[in-house]
């Protein structure tokens, strides 16, 4: 029998080396692969910073011992009695994150329409929210956010001369859950409201006190929100970390409805779509009624968990955008219309 042959270091040098190699292809085609997944469903380039004839202020408050942060724009040539206009942020965002995500046009429009924006910061990210079942630092600590809004309301009534009965508040996902918690507990203060991808708690996921004061309201939802489900159920993130049950994205539109008094029909419209808007459509319900305050619902068709607006692609992950409508456009052409409050109770001071 022949001895077998002894494999000399060389050749197990070279069988490494070749080892090594294919190794290291593999895990270049696996980064290359998660690369490719981050592009396709995570990454969303920002818009550029528009040109701006106003100040972007980044200013601090103290509320209950805590420093509170925000972001503000103020158009220079601002008017006498401006109306003030609250953008709430998203879970994990901040105010930077929303003023992108909605393609700067909130600021674009303070600045055409001279009004304030201010985009006030979440603690921790979030929001004190309505919902139990939020695990949010922010509810755990019982964060006041409401005075938060109060005390930025006053500041920015002695500072800027703001006025007091035109202020509104609009909010996506975790911030349009803020405005419902808004809606609830302090409806006096606001001149209208919105929520994007939003829909309100179902009475065993909600803690707040509802005071049933009627408030214009704004909604606007997609019908494939991976979310915050159009038909009602556990909202979660995709999946994991569930935030409890809320109404359907209809029956949230009933509910203000009924808070605001309104028993007459709605009436649908369908705004003209756009070949860029792809496989989406949108729908808009009016509930409206001589001397109520109106509620306007926008079904996006196909449309994900995004703020739809013209010069921001949210990321796949996300879910589609329609270009139909611009979501912070609609939002101020339905505020703009709108009577203030009465002036009677303003806000106190910080």
């Amino acid at each position: 029998m022949a001895a077998p042959k002894r494999i000399g270091a060389g050749a197990r040098r070279g069988r490494s080396r070749r080892l090594w190699v294919v190794i290291g292809g593999a895990v270049g085609v696996l980064a290359l692969a998660v690369f490719g997944l981050y592009l396709r469903f995570l990454y969303a380039p920002a818009p550029p910073d528009p040109p701006l004839d106003a100040s972007v202020v980044d200013g601090r408050i103290a509320i209950d011992g805590r420093e509170r942060t925000y972001t503000a724009v103020i158009p220079r040539d601002l008017p006498a009695s401006a109306p003030l206009l609250f953008v709430f942020h998203g879970s994990n965002q901040d105010p930077r994150a929303i003023r992108e995500a909605s393609g700067y046009g909130f600021d674009a429009l303070a600045v055409e329409e001279g009004f304030v924006v201010v985009y006030p910061e979440g603690y921790g990210g979030n929001w004190h929210d309505c919902r139990t079942a939020a695990d949010y630092p922010a509810r755990k600590e019982n964060i006041d956010d409401n005075g938060l809004v109060r005390a930025l309301i006053a500041r920015f009534r002695d500072a800027h001369g703001i006025d007091a009965s035109r202020v509104f508040a609009a909010g996506y996902s975790n911030g349009g859950q803020m405005v419902f918690r808004l809606a609830s507990e302090m409806p006096d203060r606001f001149a209208g409201l919105a929520a994007i991808a939003a829909t309100q708690p179902t009475p065993d996921n909600f803690a707040c006190d509802a005071s049933g004061h009627p408030v214009p309201m704004l909604l606007m939802n997609g019908t494939a929100d991976p979310i915050v489900p159009y038909d009602g159920g556990v909202i979660s993130l995709f999946g994991f970390r569930p935030r409890g049950t809320a109404l359907s994205a209809s029956e949230t539109a009933r509910h203000f409805a009924r808070v605001n008094g309104i028993t007459a029909p709605p009436t649908a419209g369908y705004p003209e779509h756009r070949a860029s808007s792809g496989r989406t459509s949108v729908t808009v319900v009016r509930y409206a009624q001589e001397g109520k305050s109106p509620v306007v619902h926008y079904t996006v068709v196909g449309g994900g968990h995004v703020v739809p607006n013209p010069n921001h692609a949210a990321p796949r992950l996300l879910g589609r955008a329609t270009r139909d409508v611009d979501a912070p456009v609609e939002i101020w052409e339905f505020f703009a219309k709108l009577p203030g409050r009465p002036s009677s109770e303003t806000a106190d001071a910080e």
